[in-house]
């Protein structure tokens, strides 16, 4: 398996070398769904993965093994930074890992992004996300502390939420220790992550905690339902992610449906938004993007400052994208450009 690994991961680097208007063509030759409004590249690597089991069609542990070798497939390099620790955050019923990164001439106290990976709560971890999160540092001068939140089915909603409400707490706590800055502290998150930066921000106001000064939210999951219109036109497989992979990561999340409505796993639905931070929304092609947008429009109408980052060019999953797509690694750098100028 090591070896097919790493032979799929030469061959995929070595085909996006090659011309995009080439692998547009080769693209649709190959791709059995209408991608055309795709970046060429990620166009070609998608049909090249159409008919493959996904995540959820595989055992629990084979679909996270699947995860971390597409993650590696992808993703930016590992670069050094100045320092990097694995701290140990208490939680209810036990503790759960922290990895912080601090980038080279990081001033003290520091700026600092408490970062949640991606998974449908239920694949990934702070494994994963090491080299994105060393780029983020070395891109935006902050401090970042990658969150090993606990993951579903062994810990059901709302365990992975309570455990970032946690971590937050921790991190303010501990922040003149590690050398942060409380006052310009934001916190971050793909797809899951996303959800969850959210959440922490607003329970941070529920709980009278201090908030983030900035949230970023990447293609966030900010609803318990999945009936948002572009679940519907754009959940077919166009993009990898797809309804019946959403509708498994619920299964594993969510089992009891009665916590829909808990704003722990619905920050969509809390109708007390007035004070929220500053929010980076960034969308994509992606099953997810109805309801990102319209979390967008209720921080708006609240009065809080929206900064929409649009790439219909790319689809869910592209911030680990940015090693063998250019147009993945051109987002994440304009992220990082404007979370840079706002802590």
């Amino acid at each position: 398996m090591a070896l097919q690994h790493t032979l799929e991961r030469h061959t995929v680097r070595t085909l996006m070398k090659l011309p995009g208007s080439a692998l547009g063509r080769l693209a649709g030759l190959l791709e059995k769904v209408d991608r055309g409004r795709l970046d060429p590249r990620l166009r070609l690597l998608l049909a090249l993965g159409d008919g493959r089991k996904g995540f959820h069609q595989l055992p629990l542990p084979k679909g996270r093994a699947l995860y971390a070798q597409m993650i590696d497939m992808l993703d930016v390099g590992r670069e050094t930074v100045a320092q990097v620790s694995d701290l140990r955050v208490p939680v209810a019923g036990g503790d759960i890992l922290v990895r912080l990164y601090r980038p080279v001439a990081a001033p003290i106290p520091a700026p600092a992004i408490v970062y949640f990976h991606g998974g449908g709560f239920t694949i990934g971890s702070a494994a994963e996300y090491d080299r994105l999160c060393r780029y983020l540092a070395n891109r935006t001068g902050a401090v970042i502390l990658n969150v090993d939140y606990r993951l579903a089915p062994e810990h059901v909603a709302p365990t992975a939420a309570d455990d970032v409400v946690a971590a937050w707490r921790w991190v303010l706590a501990q922040a003149d220790k590690l050398g942060l800055d409380d006052q310009r502290l934001a916190v971050m998150g793909d797809s899951a992550g996303g959800n969850l930066s959210i959440v922490t921000a607003q329970q941070a106001a529920r709980e009278g905690l201090i908030k983030p000064k900035l949230v970023v939210a990447v293609y966030p999951k900010t609803d318990g339902e999945t009936n948002f219109e572009s679940a519907v036109t754009l959940g077919g497989g166009q993009g990898g992610l797809d309804r019946d992979m959403i509708t498994w990561f619920h299964q594993q999340y969510l089992p009891d449906d009665s916590l829909v409505d808990d704003i722990r796993i619905s920050p969509l639905r809390n109708p007390e938004l007035e004070g929220q931070p500053e929010t980076i929304l960034v969308t994509a092609t992606d099953p997810l993007r109805d309801e990102g947008l319209a979390y967008g429009e209720k921080l708006k109408a609240a009065g809080v400052t929206v900064v929409n980052l649009d790439y219909p060019e790319l689809v869910h999953g592209f911030i680990t994208m940015g090693g063998a797509i250019p147009a993945a690694r051109n987002a994440v750098n304009a992220i990082c450009r404007q979370v840079r100028e706002r802590l």
